[in-house]
């Protein structure tokens, strides 16, 4: 058991960003051919072809006159508290070409311009069903044209390849680049599709839920958990004290060190050429990481109560058991599916019908 958090930035490639934004422009053609705009939906695009047509510029940094921080364009469908924020630079998006970009989408500019206009005619309130999009079948539809098929896994549609000898096979998906190779493949890839064989399910349960679940179960807290924790968040509010107590100076050079080495931060401050002062800093901040509680296969964990009264052998008992019981849910579901499961046309054998 774990008292930690991770997080991952996912790297994009300039393919994903182009299909990205072709999903996004299907949609907003959708909207404009409806004849109706909600303010969500304006909301949304507007901040859309804002941060594409946005120009890279800059402006000198407060903390140091003689360094600028850098604006670039953003792929942004952020609205409220769902969608997407990509910046457009190089370290977020590999083989990244702007000029490319605005050559291949060559409308956004007008596009932008006909969303504007529309604001006079911006109505409140959610899209009517009878005005809504049926993405299902738009998503049948595209999978017909492209010959996909759905992953086992992830239950999506993804493109079929030919692959040692076997057909019907889903090519890798949902992984990112990184480190010179393709990382968190999704399980699904490389297996059959969902309508031609349920081994991707079968397989699953026995390698990854049943294993995962076996070490669940020997995680259950004890006692010492419960010091653990306790000792963790007294940890994480001294570790906030000595933030405060910081020469601002010092926190200064930390945070525009920071941003200057970007990704490479957390290799930077490992390194021997690293200032004593920013490692120092650094220890600090990542004490200051808000206490949770972790399990096996879990990313990111349940947030613990800074109340140190609070944290009791039945509160880390009662995480661990919602957690275990979803596992089992998980698994009964996936078993439900292979039990039932029928041979079926993929999408595109669907139009020989």
């Amino acid at each position: 058991m774990y008292i930690i958090r991770m997080f991952k930035n996912k790297i994009y490639t300039y393919a994903e960003i182009k299909e990205l934004i072709n999903e996004e422009l299907v949609n907003f053609n959708f909207i404009i051919e409806s004849k109706h705009i909600f303010n969500s939906e304006f909301i949304k695009y507007r901040k859309f072809f804002k941060g594409l047509l946005k120009k890279t510029t800059k402006t000198k940094s407060l903390y140091n006159p003689d360094k600028f921080i850098y604006h670039y364009p953003t792929f942004n469908t952020y609205n409220n508290y769902s969608g997407r924020y990509i910046s457009l630079t190089k370290e977020y998006v590999v083989d990244l070409d702007m000029t490319q970009l605005y050559k291949d989408f060559p409308n956004l500019k007008k596009d932008q311009e006909l969303l504007l206009s529309l604001k006079p005619n911006v109505r409140s309130g959610k899209r009517p069903k009878n005005l809504e999009k049926d993405y299902e079948a738009e998503r049948l539809r595209k999978a017909q044209l492209e010959d996909k098929a759905t992953c086992g896994i992830c239950h999506d549609y993804w493109e079929l390849v030919n692959m040692d000898n076997q057909k019907n096979i889903i090519a890798d998906h949902g992984f990112y680049i990184g480190f010179g190779q393709r990382n968190n493949v999704c399980f699904g890839a490389r297996f059959h599709c969902w309508e031609k064989s349920p081994k991707s399910k079968i397989e699953y349960v026995k390698k990854v839920l049943r294993p995962l679940l076996e070490e669940v179960l020997k995680e259950k807290p004890d006692a010492s958990s419960v010091e653990r924790a306790i000792n963790r968040i007294i940890d994480y509010k001294k570790a906030q004290e000595e933030y405060r107590n910081l020469p601002n100076g010092m926190i200064r050079k930390y945070r525009q060190q920071e941003r200057d080495s970007g990704k490479y931060f957390a290799r930077y401050v490992k390194d021997e050429t690293c200032p004593e002062d920013i490692k120092k800093v650094h220890a600090i901040v990542k004490r200051m990481n808000r206490p949770s509680i972790m399990f096996s296969g879990q990313m990111v964990g349940e947030d613990l109560p800074l109340d140190t009264s609070k944290i009791t052998l039945e509160l880390l008992v009662k995480i661990w058991s919602d957690y275990k019981t979803r596992l089992e849910n998980e698994i009964a579901t996936f078993e439900t599916a292979i039990k039932n499961w029928k041979l079926q046309p993929t999408p595109r054998e669907r139009l020989g019908k």
